[in-house]
């Protein structure tokens, strides 16, 4: 009360001074945190300044606290980028508000609002508002990815059990390294090279961009005001996937003569990190609002592990294929845990810190550990320097057993 009753800069405190003709000042109390106002002046004075300091004293609000809960997968939203969602809240409803960062392992966060009455109930509008938008957004987002089909046929599966090396799960919490994040496993070479998509809206927006190329490549017509002339290393082109039958954006990594008749060109998908080969003149040009989306596959490796030899044994290849549900659009929670440098491979983009990602299964409210499950499979060793751990994560070890194949 003090502070406020000082105001900035002292602006209370003096026009009360000047109202009384007197000087007011305070002391500290050895046996208090309460200080003493001392008023000095003529005895009328000082009690014309008592009678203003009660009365001022008397017309503060009275000041509470509530705290309200919120989702942990929200209170990014709350907050805003770099904190001007929860700025606007503060300034629009007067209120103090302060997230609580010292409850860890807890599926919501603690926000403590302090005001007035009218300034909490403000502000918990405000936020019930946040919170609702962002809940109705991740709906929409999860019922279009559900409508996601394979790329791929889906392989065998020796789904992972329960009991194998597992730790807690963790929700993404925005400021945390060691926060994990949804992601899928789109394509493959080895357990040392994969891509991933990122689980949200751009994802969202990647398949619109599919559904848009199909439906406008599938025309003769269409195809017809898109012929390319020349075709060389580095283009970008619009192509389909014999798989799936689906148009796609792909850049050009090699023209192949394989007879002086029909030319073929090595693909790499740039939104999947899939390759194949198809004859150049199947191949057009890319429209160019069909590249408003950044590129979506992110090329990883996977941490803390090596192959067992020189390179990768076909059954480690297959098994790390199985349990990351490679193109099946399964999600896997997915931590960073460093980079590496590659060498330049694409046409004409330099060579760039490759993340390495330890990848766990969702399974049981529980994450299986995938580079565990290689180890302890026989199929990858520990690096010498790799945090046994998963960055610090606790790990129970397993009893899983992973028949080998004949």
């Amino acid at each position: 009360m003090v502070r406020v009753l000082i105001g900035r800069n002292g602006k209370n405190i003096k026009q009360i001074q000047e109202q009384s003709n007197t000087r007011i000042n305070f002391k500290e109390r050895e046996d208090s945190d309460n200080k003493i106002c001392v008023i000095r002046g003529s005895v009328e004075a000082c009690n014309i300044a008592d009678n203003l300091i009660q009365e001022f004293i008397n017309n503060q609000p009275i000041l509470e606290s509530e705290d309200i809960w919120i989702p942990i997968g929200c209170i990014g939203k709350v907050i805003g980028r770099n904190g001007d969602k929860i700025s606007e809240i503060r300034n629009l409803s007067g209120a103090k508000l302060t997230v609580c960062d010292n409850e860890k392992g807890l599926t919501s966060k603690r926000i403590t609002i302090k005001g007035t009455v009218d300034q909490i109930r403000v502000a918990k509008s405000l936020i019930e508002d946040v919170v609702e938008h962002a809940l109705q957004s991740h709906q929409k987002l999860e019922a279009s990815l559900a409508k996601r089909e394979p790329r791929l046929p889906p392989k065998p599966s020796e789904a992972l059990k329960p009991d194998s090396p597992k730790v807690e799960r963790i929700s993404p919490v925005p400021g945390q390294p060691d926060a994990q994040f949804e992601v899928y496993v789109s394509a493959m070479v080895d357990p040392s090279r994969f891509w991933l998509q990122i689980v949200g809206p751009k994802a969202t927006e990647l398949d619109c961009l599919v559904e848009e190329m199909t439906e406008y490549y599938s025309k003769p017509e269409n195809r017809s005001l898109h012929v390319l002339e020349s075709i060389k290393k580095g283009d970008l082109v619009a192509a389909v996937f014999r798989y799936d039958n689906k148009w796609y954006r792909a850049e050009v990594l090699n023209i192949e003569a394989e007879n002086s008749i029909q030319k073929h060109a090595e693909l790499y998908y740039v939104d999947y990190g899939d390759t194949d080969t198809l004859p150049t003149k199947d191949l057009y040009e890319l429209r160019t609002d069909f590249l408003r989306l950044h590129f979506q596959a992110i090329e990883c490796f996977l941490a803390r592990v090596d192959p067992v030899g020189e390179t990768w044994s076909e059954e480690a290849v297959d098994k790390f294929e199985e349990w990351t549900h490679v193109a099946q659009w399964k999600k896997l929670s997915a931590k960073i845990n460093g980079y590496s440098i590659r060498e330049k491979t694409r046409a004409k983009r330099e060579g760039s810190p490759v993340p390495g990602v330890d990848l766990f299964e969702i399974s049981n409210e529980q994450d299986i550990d995938v580079a565990e499950e290689l180890v302890k499979a026989g199929l990858a060793v520990f690096k010498r320097d790799a945090d046994l751990r998963s960055n610090s994560r606790t790990t129970s070890i397993s009893n899983l057993s992973v028949a080998s194949s004949s």
